[in-house]
């Protein structure tokens, strides 16, 4: 199941990051970005069920 990585930017809207071939993978990078960047990061599956939200 293909899996988007959204980041929140400073307006609060959502920004596609990238895209992985599946929820784990994307889930991993969130966890990274978010660490990174200091944002909130979202899974989102591709029916647009937000699968995971990640705060820093």
């Amino acid at each position: 199941m293909q899996t988007q990585v959204l980041m929140q930017a400073t307006d609060g809207s959502w920004n596609t990051s990238k895209t992985y071939p599946n929820p784990l993978l994307a889930y991993i990078a969130a966890r990274k970005l978010s660490r990174q960047e200091q944002r909130a990061c979202r899974t989102v599956c591709s029916s647009g069920q937000v699968l995971e939200e990640i705060r820093p």
